[in-house]
């Protein structure tokens, strides 16, 4: 709610409308969920039938912002968006058939069975989220592109809550339900993390995307002759 209010405030809304109602969205979702735990009229199976629609709908916006950031970092190059463009959908196709190669090895955890493939549905799309979070830090690494921005906040955060609950949930769906609470305080905590992280980035970084100082390999030679190479 606090980033929901400084994004107001510095009308940052406009700039990643995505990210914006990803943080409503989890706003509304925690809150709806949590009414619904300590309602003793809800049963078990009807509270994870509501939790597995909330979490398409998160994986779908998490998807989103991925791609918002990737656009906002090179929103000035067109040429090299372009290029990030057909990069990033390419990237998906690959690790989309990676996320579905884990999905059908991966075995029953011995709970409910919409529940088991919830986490089934949460190891594949991390697999897809970590990937294309290390293919952002690719790209920034090789143009030397600032990581104070706020993009590249919401990438490390987003990387980070990725990275981690890929990890957990391998655990918790190879090993069984074993310890599953563990699992799911390390993830919570991790989450939590990750949008302090955000708050940091949002309340102190600069909020444009790129540093002052171009790189030796010039950003605008490479934009202006993608650009050329495209037009032909």
């Amino acid at each position: 709610m606090i980033i929901l209010a400084v994004m107001l405030r510095n009308r940052l809304f406009r700039a990643f409308p995505i990210f914006f109602g990803y943080s409503i969205f989890q706003v509304l979702q925690q809150g709806i969920l949590f009414i619904l735990d300590r309602d003793r009229a809800i049963s078990a199976h009807q509270y994870w039938f509501v939790y597995w629609l909330f979490s398409l709908t998160s994986i779908s916006l998490r998807f989103g912002i991925l791609w918002e950031v990737f656009s906002n970092i090179f929103k000035d190059y067109p040429g090299l968006k372009r290029l990030n463009r057909v990069v990033f959908r390419r990237a998906i196709v690959v690790l989309l058939l990676l996320a579905t190669t884990v999905a059908a090895r991966t075995p029953e955890d011995g709970t409910l069975h919409i529940y088991s493939r919830i986490h089934v549905v949460d190891l594949s799309v991390d697999v897809m989220q970590s990937g294309l979070w290390l293919l952002l830090i690719a790209f920034s690494a090789y143009f030397r592109l600032s990581l104070r921005s706020f993009p590249s906040g919401i990438a490390f955060g987003l990387g980070i809550f990725s990275t981690v609950d890929l990890a957990t949930e391998a655990m918790r769906t190879w090993t069984g339900f074993v310890a599953g609470y563990v699992f799911d305080v390390v993830t919570m905590a991790t989450y939590h993390c990750c949008v302090l992280v955000w708050l940091v980035y949002l309340m102190g970084s600069d909020t444009t995307t790129l540093p002052g100082e171009l790189p030796e390999h010039n950003l605008a030679e490479w934009n202006a002759e993608l650009q050329r190479l495209l037009l032909q």
